[in-house]
């Protein structure tokens, strides 16, 4: 019997290593997960999380009353709104700020004075 879990036991470590990708442990703390989310692009993913604000917006705003497939909308809404707030590209950002800051320095040193 032993020798029939044991093989069982590896078919399923196999099946799982094929099976399981959408979840990822996150690196930086224990019991998390990471998703990936495929975007065309920064602008697209913008597009995406604004996307996200404004359907939140038009919920919060709604009259209706719950359904049995959204019965807490403000949970909801307020998940959404915190996987738009992870989406967003602040360290990026940051680089587009410098880069930019940069660009204008090298164009104000090029300029020649009169």
């Amino acid at each position: 019997m032993e020798t029939n879990d044991i093989k069982t036991l590896k078919e399923l470590h196999k099946l799982s290593g094929r099976s399981f990708k959408t979840l990822r442990s996150n690196h930086h703390k224990k019991g998390l997960y990471s998703v990936d989310l495929v975007v065309e692009g920064y602008l697209d993913l913008l597009f995406t999380v604004a996307n996200l604000i404004k359907v939140s917006i038009l919920a919060l705003d709604s009259d209706e009353t719950c359904s049995s497939q959204v019965p807490d909308p403000p949970t909801n809404i307020k998940n959404m709104l915190e996987i738009a707030l992870q989406l967003l590209p602040y360290e990026e950002a940051e680089f587009l700020d410098k880069s930019k800051e940069l660009l204008l320095k090298e164009n104000q040193d090029s300029i020649p004075e009169n």
